[in-house]
């Protein structure tokens, strides 16, 4: 098994240095000859040579049909495809329009235009060449440009040959791109990203009965009807992503899947008024949901029906959720919070008293302290803190509210272990609040404290200092110092392909 998998590993790096040699020199007359010798890859069987070949790049691996005639139509069985914008070099065309289209595009192959034409045309015929009987995974990303090409054609190809995986990025200036209305009703596809400039028309008849995960990242949809028809039609979809802007034509953003287990909502818009001032809603109606990224600084009301229990949420709002979107919250055991004037008001309200987990993240100057006191005397069973502070800039004359609490939250008592503090800047009032944990954290196994980068030298040094000098109740517990800290988020634990 070793031994085959070393093969594996250096028989691509023989056909990728093999490649590359031709590109780069073209020297030899043709490039099927040997390259340094014998040539054993050649004469290795066919699946194994496929599977060097997903080891490259697509226009890698089509290039190899001119490496000489055994390897003409070793490509077209290659299972994954790829394409992306700026991936094409000059040399790189001029071997593909030499062996594979029979003539130049243009001489002025830096324009973006060309490329762009050039890219295109590279798609449509390696797909027309094509011939494996399952297409696992069909990547395409399309850059700036002015021009307009059919998409649709490139799905029905893909739905044709069964895709498992599809995604696709339009970053045109031209209209959003249709797709082909044979998607909706494809029975393999597991798994769709569809991202920028693309048309979400779903029809009357739609089913995809396979499909486990959607990323919808600012597509346009034709109505909300088309949104409505798209999610309530993936009977076994768990994994769902979406990325608002206020052009996407959606007021009321309603999703309603029974299996879905993970939602990533992200309704954030720089460049412009979410749905010119119109009031939105988001209404998730999904009983089986238990992980949950929701994110929306459009001002919008969320509400969720039925009785969902998260066990996985971040959280960053200036909406208006409602009490059962506040009672779903509070079962959870991983909170990631990104603390704001609207999060903080609920701090005191909820009682987690499943948190076992908590990352606090800063991104605005905040009068935080007593506000992250009340979510600790409301989380009686927490053992780990995170404090991420590196995201607000210090104001000189910006004060900080600190009392210590009337009762000792009760998780300091028999739970905390790991408390870490990234960007921590050292102002009195936050050196107060560290000495109260550390004096009342009775299990308190690790404190590792992570100074600001832009703190001056003398200043770190002073700092640190301070923090050694304070009591702390657990005996056993170490306090650590680190230049980078990098805390753990539940969203790296998502599996797209699960």
């Amino acid at each position: 098994m070793l031994g085959r998998l070393l093969l594996i590993i250096c028989s691509s790096m023989h056909v990728a240095y093999a490649i590359s040699i031709r590109f780069e020199k073209q020297k030899a007359k043709r490039l099927g000859q040997r390259i340094g010798g014998e040539d054993k890859i050649s004469a290795l069987p066919d699946d194994l040579l496929v599977h060097i070949l997903l080891f490259l790049p697509t226009k890698d691996v089509v290039s190899t049909m001119i490496l000489s005639k055994r390897w003409r139509y070793i490509w077209t069985m290659v299972p994954r495809l790829g394409y992306g914008y700026q991936k094409i070099n000059g040399d790189t065309h001029k071997v593909f329009t030499r062996g594979l289209f029979g003539r130049l595009l243009g001489r002025l192959f830096d324009k973006s235009e060309q490329q762009q034409w050039w890219l295109w045309r590279f798609i449509d015929k390696s797909l027309q060449l094509h011939k494996a009987p399952v297409l696992e995974l069909l990547m395409i990303e399309l850059g700036p440009s002015r021009g307009h090409v059919d998409v649709e054609k490139w799905i029905a190809n893909a739905v044709d040959r069964r895709v498992r995986e599809l995604g696709l990025k339009i970053a045109w200036s031209a209209g959003p791109a249709s797709l082909s209305k044979s998607l909706y009703t494809c029975d393999t596809l597991v798994i769709l990203y569809l991202s920028s400039k693309i048309l979400i028309d779903v029809p009357s008849r739609v089913c995809l009965p396979s499909l486990k995960t959607i990323a919808l990242y600012s597509v346009v949809y034709k109505d909300e009807d088309s949104l409505v028809r798209l999610l309530s039609n993936c009977p076994i979809l768990k994994i769902l992503w979406v990325k608002r802007h206020h052009q996407d034509n959606i007021r009321n953003f309603n999703i309603t899947v029974p299996s879905l287990e993970c939602l990533l909502y992200d309704n954030i818009d720089y460049f412009g008024v979410h749905n010119e001032g119109i009031g939105g809603s988001l209404v998730i109606d999904s009983p089986a949901l238990k992980k949950i990224f929701y994110r929306d600084y459009s001002g919008d009301f969320c509400s969720i029906d039925n009785k969902t229990c998260f066990d996985k949420a971040g959280i960053d709002f200036i909406s208006y959720p409602d009490d059962k979107f506040m009672r779903s919250i509070s079962s959870v055991t991983n909170l990631e919070l990104d603390l704001s004037v609207a999060t903080a008001t609920w701090c005191n309200v909820i009682n987690f008293s499943q948190l076992m987990e908590c990352n606090v993240t800063l991104l605005t100057e905040l009068d935080w302290l007593e506000s992250l006191m009340g979510l600790l005397q409301n989380s009686p069973i927490l053992e780990v803190l995170f404090i991420d502070q590196t995201f607000t800039r210090l104001e000189e004359d910006f004060t900080l509210s600190w009392n210590e609490p009337s009762s000792v939250p009760g998780c300091f008592a028999t739970h905390l272990k790991i408390f870490e503090w990234k960007g921590y800047i050292g102002r009195r009032k936050e050196k107060e609040a560290i000495k109260y944990i550390f004096a009342n954290s009775k299990c308190l196994k690790r404190a590792r404290i992570s100074i600001k980068s832009t703190c001056k030298l003398k200043d770190r040094e002073k700092m640190m200092k301070e923090l050694e000098s304070m009591s702390r109740v657990s005996t056993s517990s170490q306090l650590l110092f680190s230049t980078q800290l990098k805390f753990p988020s539940f969203l790296d634990e998502i599996d797209l392909n699960d």
